[in-house]
């Protein structure tokens, strides 16, 4: 029959997981030394890291997610037929110069 060692110490997770309301909160979170915890908050907009060395220093890398994509100014695109248009232009531009040179 197989039975537990008591005296055998059981393996510890090195990596908590937990959701926080806040920065602050995941700020203030307890970390034992030598382990990490990460937090997440309720909207799945930030996650922490926090880490504690066996030394007591700690650490915390804070990941935010972006949903939004940057805005750009309405110049900087053309539809197809605006471009269409400025070709011509330039393609009658370049004939009227052609034609000043060659007389």
């Amino acid at each position: 029959m197989y039975s537990m060692n008591p005296w055998y110490p059981q393996a510890q997770p090195m990596t908590d997981i937990g959701q926080v309301s806040s920065e602050q909160e995941a700020v203030n979170a307890y970390v034992a030394a030598g382990r990490s915890k990460i937090m997440f908050t309720a909207d799945d907009q930030m996650v922490f890291v926090k880490s504690v060395s066996m030394n007591g220093q700690t650490s915390m890398d804070v990941f935010v997610r972006r949903t939004e994509t940057p805005q750009t100014a309405a110049s900087d695109y053309v539809t197809r037929d605006e471009l269409n248009e400025i070709l011509r232009g330039l393609k009658g531009a370049k004939k009227a110069n052609a034609e000043v040179v060659s007389e």
